[in-house]
């Protein structure tokens, strides 16, 4: 039976979390990740710092063989880059094990991955391959995927949850409002626009596991 499972990982399992030493208020998204024989070619979103500022620093880093500009939408910058499966850690496991990586995303705090295996063997495969290659991921959860959808649990990150939080209490969703995104985001010690994200983020992930769960 098909088989969902999250798993947490450290920032720097993946190649990309090289991002977070340099812009700790970024966001990475990786939409979806193909194969290409000896490399991989992910496609990914990066949020709280400027795409060309993120694009210089990626060019920067040896492990990358090519990172292209795709689009920038609404804050969001989406990327295409390609490495090779030796150096691109967790990636390499995924293709190995033949497991479908539904979603990524990650912060400075760590990564939260979804991945899919046609069966239950297939998600242990893909445990078993990255403590093979030195990575150690902390399973969250795995259930067949009839049931994965109706109990998918609230999934903020502490960084939305602190955001969401501290918006609530300054007022900031009061109408008038009693505080700006600035003044928030002063006392988080982020930009104006890493806040906006995380709590854009926040919300998609409230709609997505709360109100569309009960429809």
């Amino acid at each position: 039976m098909a088989t969902i499972a999250e798993f947490t990982v450290p920032p720097r399992t993946l190649a990309l979390g090289t991002l977070f030493q340099r812009f700790p208020e970024a966001a990475l998204e990786i939409e979806r990740v193909v194969p290409t024989g000896a490399a991989v070619l992910p496609y990914f979103w990066v949020e709280g710092v400027d795409g060309a500022t993120a694009c210089e620093f990626l060019e920067s880093k040896a492990i990358f063989e090519d990172i292209t500009l795709v689009d920038a939408i609404d804050g969001r910058t989406l990327f295409r880059c390609r490495f090779d499966t030796e150096d691109q850690g967790l990636l390499g496991p995924v293709v190995d094990s033949g497991v479908t990586l539904l979603s990524a995303t990650g912060t400075e705090d760590g990564w939260t991955i979804h991945v899919r295996g046609d069966e239950q063997k297939a998600v242990a495969a893909f445990d078993t391959a990255c403590r093979e290659n030195g990575i150690a991921p902390t399973l969250v959860e795995m259930h067949d995927m009839g049931s994965a959808e109706k109990n998918r649990p609230v999934e903020l990150t502490d960084h939305q949850r602190e955001a969401l939080v501290l918006a609530y209490e300054r007022g900031y969703f009061d109408e008038p409002r009693a505080a700006t995104l600035d003044e928030i985001a002063g006392e988080l010690d982020i930009s104006r626009q890493a806040l906006a994200s995380r709590l854009r983020r926040g919300y998609r992930t409230l709609v997505e596991s709360s109100v569309l769960r009960t429809e």
